[in-house]
């Protein structure tokens, strides 16, 4: 090996270390306490399941299982024919509805979860709704919604991660469709 090669070596050696240094310094203690409060606190509409009471709505399908883990969107510059999404594991018995826990909504995000939960609920603001992600972030901002929105029965479960870790099974689902009604 050359003095070159062990140049690009130190050098690309450098860079992943002040990538992985940055990213691992970027949550402070005082940031990852907000985040954990910000999920403690929650409407006093929202009821927070643990993982238990969420194998016996599977069991029973007693609920509406609501999985608003975002979807990747396709790089601009990609072409479409090599764009190939990762697939959504997710609870059975969930509907996927991609995006619509984000801190912002585009108005056809808004236009998307309106008309699918609409949908879903067969136009019940009282149905048992459950909602979750992987970690429970955007799961609590969508069920945050779902109550501004005039939902009744909104409860919140931490997520995909949680469920595995408990030795449960995850499946592939696909996203929801937009409603087609004009």
């Amino acid at each position: 090996m050359n003095v070159t090669q062990h140049c690009k070596k130190f050098i690309l050696l450098t860079f992943f270390m002040v990538v992985f240094f940055n990213y691992a310094k970027s949550e402070n203690p005082q940031e990852s306490d907000r985040k954990l409060k910000e999920w403690e606190e929650h409407s006093e509409n929202i009821t927070i399941l643990d993982t238990d009471e969420v194998n016996e709505i599977v069991r029973n399908k007693g609920a509406i299982l609501l999985d608003v883990w975002k979807k990747d969107a396709r790089p601009e510059r990609l072409d479409p024919k090599k764009w190939m999404p990762a697939q959504r594991y997710s609870i059975p018995g969930s509907k996927w509805v991609p995006n619509v826990g984000l801190e912002t909504l585009t108005p056809e995000l808004r236009k998307y979860l309106e008309e699918t939960v609409k949908r879903i609920t067969k136009d019940n603001k009282n149905a048992k709704i459950v909602c979750f992600c992987r970690r429970g972030y955007y799961s609590k901002i969508a069920a945050e919604r779902l109550v501004r929105m005039g939902y009744t029965n909104i409860f919140l479960y931490p997520g995909t991660d949680l469920w595995e870790d408990a030795g449960n099974r995850l499946v592939v689902v696909k996203p929801e469709a937009m409603s087609s009604k004009k």
